[in-house]
């Protein structure tokens, strides 16, 4: 008889690699309850951006183990990782020293193939890149993108096969906690001693039907597709934004030789809050005009660009702009795998690792750079 009963509620990449953590420890009786099918919602919606071209030591050390991880899926598993590098700008001198830094501190957790380019060897790389206001940037060569959706089947696959069972359809209604936990859902009712809130963007409706309720801003992003008039270089997935500049900055890079997809990105909750039901569908029209009109700036003869499809998910910003791990402090036996915001793909591996880890109750990951990402009731700190 399996030691505990674990219920995960999300069947986006953090719940399904919190339920595979917890199947491949032993011991545990996991079921995934996911409303729709597995990668559904925001997960299968992603650029599925995987990169480690941050500053803080904290950052670098959950994405150095993501990149582990995603590797190992590559490895053993036969996902489908697109290794075509990525290209943070920058365009100051502080920049470069960040840039320089990060350097330095991804060697220190094993990561060597990062280097700082200079505009001149950016235009030599990608000639098709203007780089005339740039300082330079930070590149990573072995980074580069997943498709969200193939992550989430592939997790889900493995999940039934190590002894789990992913419910699909099965939305959750209702809960009550006598001793144990008594889940309604539209498919019946389940038990558990561990509820897992990995329902990204439905995260706080779930934490309250739960009793342990959090602050969730769910907020509406998207991507464009650019279609080329003529092939360019192979584009490697570009940021010009920098984390901590309170302002959003365009992203893109290659599908195809004559095409490109692009979108914003920012890590600050300045977009407006939406309901976790909002419809996903095409980008608004002022959206698309906005990346468009940052993107053409940053690249030579693209004057007869056509934009092609759209589409849109949803970023589960946080109030602290950290993900939410962990047992809630007035529901212990609710724990958190939720609030990625806009780098739900990269950060999913740690931030099932938290929550794994928290239920297991194994030594929290990382070593030195083990992160505070914790809840409190009704906000992260």
């Amino acid at each position: 008889m399996a030691d505990k009963r674990v219920v995960v509620v999300g069947g986006g990449v953090a719940g399904l690699f919190t339920a595979w953590d917890l199947v491949r420890a032993g011991g545990v009786e996991v079921d995934v309850l996911e409303m729709s099918h597995p990668g559904d919602g925001s997960s299968g919606r992603s650029v599925g951006m995987v990169e480690t071209q941050y500053f803080e030591p904290a950052d670098v050390a959950v994405r150095a183990y993501g990149r582990e991880v995603y590797s190992a899926l590559v490895a053993e598993h036969e996902l489908t990782f697109t290794h075509g590098g990525y290209l943070r700008l920058g365009r100051t001198d502080a920049d470069l020293e960040r840039f320089r830094e990060s350097i330095e501190t991804q060697r220190a957790v094993g990561i060597e193939d990062a280097v700082v380019l200079t505009p001149d060897e950016l235009a030599k790389r990608w000639g098709h890149l203007v780089v005339d206001d740039l300082s330079g940037g930070l590149f990573g060569a072995w980074d580069g993108y997943v498709d969200g959706y193939e992550v989430c089947q592939v997790l889900a696959r493995l999940v039934r096969a190590a002894g789990g069972r992913v419910h699909t359809g099965t939305r959750l209604l209702g809960a009550e906690r006598p001793d144990a936990w008594r889940l309604e859902t539209t498919r019946g009712v389940f038990e558990a001693d561990v509820v897992v809130n990995a329902a990204g963007s439905w995260a706080g409706p779930v934490g309250e039907l739960l009793g342990a309720p959090v602050a969730l801003t769910p907020q509406l992003h998207g991507a464009v597709t650019v279609e080329l008039a003529h092939d360019v270089p192979f584009t490697p997935f570009i940021m010009d934004y920098i984390p901590g500049s309170g302002v959003e900055g365009v992203y893109f890079r290659s599908e195809r030789a004559d095409q490109l997809i692009a979108g914003l990105h920012t890590e600050e909750a300045i977009a407006p809050t939406v309901d976790p039901d909002v419809a996903l569908g095409s980008l608004p029209m002022p959206e698309v005009e906005r990346i468009i009109e940052l993107l053409l700036p940053r690249l030579h003869n693209v004057d007869d660009m056509a934009i092609g499809r759209s589409w849109t998910g949803t970023y589960p910003m946080t109030s602290t702009l950290s993900p939410l791990t962990g047992p809630h402090p007035d529901q212990p036996s609710v724990v958190y795998a939720a609030g990625g915001g806009g780098n739900g793909i990269q950060l999913g591996p740690a931030i099932a690792r938290h929550a794994a880890d928290a239920i297991l109750e194994r030594p929290a990951p990382f070593g030195e750079h083990a992160l505070a990402w914790q809840v409190t009731a009704g906000a992260a700190i």
